[in-house]
């Protein structure tokens, strides 16, 4: 296999190139039929105890940069995301996001963002040292959180606008770890791991509890579209769980993520199916840790260096998941012939296989998805 680098010049590794649209141009009836086919097909792998399924996916790199400050802007572009995944073989569908960046919950506890321009938003942590949190942390009610409340608007915006019609999924809430990381500037925060062992076990329970509350008001809202696990891994409305980002790991021992992130992933898993797992980078070392989480349902990770310039091992979690029964959503940027060089490392019996593809040309797509297929066999 040719040696292949991370693109340090790309704004956004796994983007395409998409056309925006406006709602009035979008062909609806088309995407409704071609996500209920889809539906079905991730709904058959989902109840397989082995087997692959391939999500071509269209990301709007502009929906995650400054386009998400315009609701409407961030609909056009994904309106255009929607309609040229309609030009590839997918087994899940690509799917709205109310997206504002990672800093949302984090928000609730008063921690402030700044738009810088061209940039994607970004969250500047409101404490210096845990000692300066609050002992009962108490979020704000969302209609006086700038971010929850454009959030839950953007949510009925799109809705309108497509007829609640479209699969969407919640905003990206991130897991406790990132939340938290988000309100405490982050060397004091890891510090209190060892020092305030207790307190930081609080914080963690405290954004837990408010990312419940917020996920399940955008539930209410979302309804019979909405697409699960959520951003960042194929979805479906045929989906369970939720999606949870936890690159801050990478930070912490395996004993330490077990003892204090295990129990409120998996209390967060428990209220809406499962727990669906990521983190960027090389995150091996802490799997056997991850699967402590009693109803962990999916992991994702990187697996080529145009993904992530530390990509993980293939091997190393084909064989922590081959018959366990929870998902590997591999994400692999890059050609035909690097995705199939790293899905044959990947591949094993027993396995449950989501393959992330970028492949920009429809042809070599098409014939990509049956030769993943046919050797997942």
């Amino acid at each position: 296999m040719p040696h292949r680098q991370f693109d340090t010049t790309q704004k956004d590794a796994m983007a395409m190139p998409v056309q925006p649209m406006d709602v009035a141009e979008f062909d609806l009836a088309r995407n409704e039929a071609f996500a209920a086919e889809v539906d079905e097909r991730y709904a058959a792998f989902l109840r397989q105890s082995e087997g692959v399924a391939v999500w071509q996916r269209v990301r709007a790199g502009e929906v995650f940069r400054d386009a998400c400050r315009d609701r409407r802007e961030s609909l056009r572009w994904q309106l255009g995301a929607l309609t040229r995944t309609m030009d590839y073989l997918t087994d899940a569908p690509t799917y709205l996001e109310p997206w504002y960046g990672i800093g949302t919950i984090a928000a609730a506890f008063g921690a402030e963002y700044e738009w810088l321009p061209g940039q994607s938003p970004v969250v500047k942590p409101r404490y210096a040292t845990l000692e300066e949190v609050p002992a009962q942390l108490v979020p704000r009610d969302p209609a006086d959180v700038p971010i929850l409340r454009e959030t839950l608007e953007t949510i009925e915006y799109f809705l309108e606008q497509t007829q609640g019609r479209v699969p969407m999924s919640w905003c990206d809430m991130q897991a406790p770890l990132n939340i938290a990381s988000g309100l405490v500037e982050a060397s004091p925060f890891l510090v209190a791991f060892h020092d305030s062992p207790a307190r930081v076990k609080a914080m963690l329970a405290a954004v837990s509890d408010e990312l419940i509350r917020f996920t399940q008001r955008q539930s209410a809202m979302l309804g019979g579209v909405l697409a699960r696990p959520g951003h960042g891994f194929a979805s479906s409305r045929a989906g369970s769980g939720i999606g949870l980002s936890t690159d801050n790991l990478l930070m912490i021992s395996p004993a330490m993520f077990e003892e204090f992130c295990v129990p409120d992933c998996a209390r967060i898993g428990a209220a809406f199916g499962g727990t669906a797992m990521h983190s960027c980078g090389n995150w091996g070392r802490w799997l056997e840790a991850m699967k402590k989480i009693p109803n962990l349902t999916m992991v994702d990770g990187a697996f080529s260096p145009q993904t992530d310039p530390d990509c993980n091992r293939c091997e190393d979690f084909r064989d922590a998941l081959a018959g366990t029964g929870v998902v590997l959503h591999a994400r692999i940027v890059g050609d035909a012939e690097e995705v199939l060089a790293h899905v044959r490392r990947l591949w094993k019996p027993g396995l449950k296989l989501i393959v992330g593809t970028h492949v920009q040309n429809p042809d070599e797509q098409h014939r990509l998805y049956q030769t993943i297929h046919k050797l997942c066999s």
